[in-house]
């Protein structure tokens, strides 16, 4: 079980990590066109969650230390939430 939830959080750092990125390369190109001070601090804040996300991956887990499967269901539960708000981010980003 715990392999299992290893591999969902994972995925879902996967997921919201190309999110980012996507969002990132939406903003910069949104700021060559613009050029406006709220564009570039939306890129600051999309670069800002960007490392935030990779940072997210599951070290404790590969680093060796005990960690219980009832702690990875409550990261999977944040994540879960994480990749719902980066995908109305991105859709409103987009529009």
């Amino acid at each position: 079980m715990s392999e299992t939830l290893l591999n969902i959080m994972g995925a879902l750092t996967v997921v919201n990590t190309v999110l980012v990125a996507l969002i990132m390369y939406n903003f910069v190109q949104s700021y060559k066109a613009v050029k406006s001070r709220f564009t570039l601090g939306l890129l600051l804040f999309s670069s800002v969650l960007l490392v935030q996300v990779v940072f997210s991956l599951p070290v404790i887990v590969l680093s060796g230390i005990a960690y219980p499967p009832e702690a990875m269901i409550f990261d999977i539960i944040a994540g879960s939430f994480e990749l719902v708000a980066l995908l109305i981010f991105l859709r409103m980003a987009v529009k």
